[in-house]
């Protein structure tokens, strides 16, 4: 599966799961959803490196999966053709590096 339909496939399922809660998709409640994940990955990492809890390699794997796939549904919503995007951050960066 490309990106596109990886993003077009987690779009549909997360409108319909918040559609059945009663709720609407908006990029705030996914900017607020993608923010938690992110500090679920922090967390993961903090535990990593200071011991402070158990660490858990597979809930860091899983915790970036779904901060990835909010970030289909952000871009999903906001009409991102994602290929093109990411050809054009890569491309950038290799020039800056060049620089």
């Amino acid at each position: 599966m490309d990106v596109t339909e990886i993003s077009k496939k987690i779009y549909e399922f997360v409108e319909k799961r918040v559609s059945e809660l009663g709720s609407e998709l908006t990029p705030e409640l996914m900017f607020m959803h993608l923010s938690e994940e992110i500090g679920e990955i922090a967390r993961q990492l903090v535990n990593k490196n200071l011991s402070m809890r158990k660490y858990r390699e597979d809930n860091l794997k899983e915790e970036i999966a779904q901060a990835i796939l909010d970030l289909f549904v952000l871009s999903e919503i906001f009409e991102i053709d994602l290929p093109k995007e990411i050809n054009k951050k890569i491309d950038d960066m290799a020039t800056r590096r060049q620089q």
